[in-house]
């Protein structure tokens, strides 16, 4: 199978993953949670989304993303 490098270059240049362990307070734990966040049309960034959190089943997202301020945060330092 061939893969166009082009097309993966357009796709990571348009989407941004962090994984990182935040505090959960909802269930006051750790969690490793994955977040993105994906470049619109305009060139602007849409805000950081949790799409994978450790302490929920696979593919569910049944919380208030009340963590996702620490993933931001961390973008922050790290700018």
């Amino acid at each position: 199978m061939m893969t166009d490098a082009s097309g993966h270059n357009k796709l990571a240049e348009s989407c941004i993953d962090r994984v990182q362990t935040v505090y959960c307070p909802h269930r006051k734990l750790p969690a490793e949670v994955t977040a993105s966040k994906w470049r619109l049309s305009d060139g602007r960034w849409t805000s950081w989304v949790i799409v994978d959190c450790s302490l929920l089943s696979a593919g569910l997202i049944d919380c208030n993303m009340s963590c996702l301020s620490q993933v931001e945060d961390h973008g922050a330092k790290s700018s």
